[in-house]
């Protein structure tokens, strides 16, 4: 049985006696383990000149075994390696069966300081993170995904501008890591830098994919620079595929879904197509939590107008509530009905 499979990412190597020692083994254990059974059988993402493995993005249909064997390979490859991520998924009929996040692994200190670094923050330990991606600096210059979590550790700081520097350097040495494009994107829109931000929100989903959780984040940022932008139509597509896409209770993106729905309805509000503008206002309320800083007044006051709109009963109730909330424009409409 054939699956579709996504592989794409960089290892980077210290120096060429690593680099040699994981040639060696390569070709080793592709002789004796995996029988060319492999998805790169012509060992393309060997790149001697930099010492590292390359893998753009490649996309395929290839056996159980083929998986197993490829992403066996890869853990492998990683004991040698000094900094860098392979990032692997085995799916059929558009779910993920298995996936692979493959980092270095070991005792060299670049890499430990960098996998404490990563565990700290997870705690909310940023301080002491930043030491952490430091020390994994001092270690191994060449390690965009250190520079990339110093970065975040940097904005949790408010160190926007020491942030800034840190992305910056993340995606020249790598320019395919998708974090670093969102988080240059987010600092440059709170300057209300949108068409420059809009710029790398772009890069960001260029270099991710549908699977993965920053793709739909940097997907939603793009729609809130088009809506600062009053592209509603441009927004509106945007909103429309966070809308219909379905996350899981533990992906980032669950929580936004309300906001998401609000915002959709409101730019279809805005575009005049005020039967779908209501439908997405009403799924917007059903859901119970989230992560949105989107006011009840603002969005009752929405949903009152938007009935009117469709000659539904009960907008008067609406308004009134979000009046009664300090709505201002809702106050206002009162005064016009009455």
């Amino acid at each position: 049985m054939f699956y579709k499979i996504i592989i794409q990412g960089k290892l980077y190597f210290a120096n060429k006696a690593s680099y040699d020692k994981l040639v060696k083994m390569i070709n080793n254990r592709n002789d004796v383990y995996y029988k060319n059974l492999i998805i790169h059988k012509e060992l393309e993402f060997l790149d001697d000149e930099n010492f590292m493995i390359h893998i753009p993005r490649h996309v395929g249909n290839y056996t159980d075994k083929v998986w197993k064997n490829t992403v066996s390979l890869f853990e492998n490859c990683a004991q040698f390696a000094i900094s860098g991520r392979i990032f692997a998924w085995k799916i059929e009929n558009g779910l993920i069966l298995d996936e692979a996040v493959i980092e270095p692994t070991g005792d060299r200190s670049a890499v430990m300081y960098y996998q404490k670094g990563l565990k700290q923050i997870a705690h909310g330990n940023d301080s002491e993170a930043f030491k952490s991606f430091n020390l994994s600096l001092e270690k191994c210059q060449r390690n965009p995904l250190a520079y990339e979590r110093r970065a975040v550790v940097n904005m949790m700081q408010k160190n926007y501008i020491e942030a800034m520097e840190d992305f910056q350097k993340c995606i020249r040495i790598d320019e395919t890591i998708a974090e670093a494009h969102y988080g240059i994107a987010k600092l440059l829109m709170y300057e209300r830098e949108y068409d420059e931000a809009l710029i790398y929100v772009e890069n960001c989903i260029k270099h991710s994919i549908a699977l993965q959780s920053i793709h739909w984040q940097a997907r939603r940022a793009k729609a809130e620079i088009h809506i600062n932008n009053r592209e509603f139509d441009k927004a509106a597509f945007e909103l429309k595929l966070l809308a219909l896409r379905k996350f899981s209770e533990n992906n980032p993106n669950y929580l936004w879904k309300r906001a998401d729905f609000f915002n959709y309805g409101y730019v279809l509000y805005k575009l005049e197509d005020y039967e779908n503008a209501l439908t997405a206002f009403e799924k917007s309320l059903k859901i119970p939590q989230g992560k949105d800083d989107i006011p009840e007044n603002k969005k009752l006051y929405y949903l009152g107008v938007t009935k009117k709109k469709c000659g539904k009963h009960g907008f008067i109730s609406d308004i009134k509530k979000a009046s009664e909330m300090g709505y201002e424009k809702a106050g206002k409409l009162l005064l016009e009905l009455s």
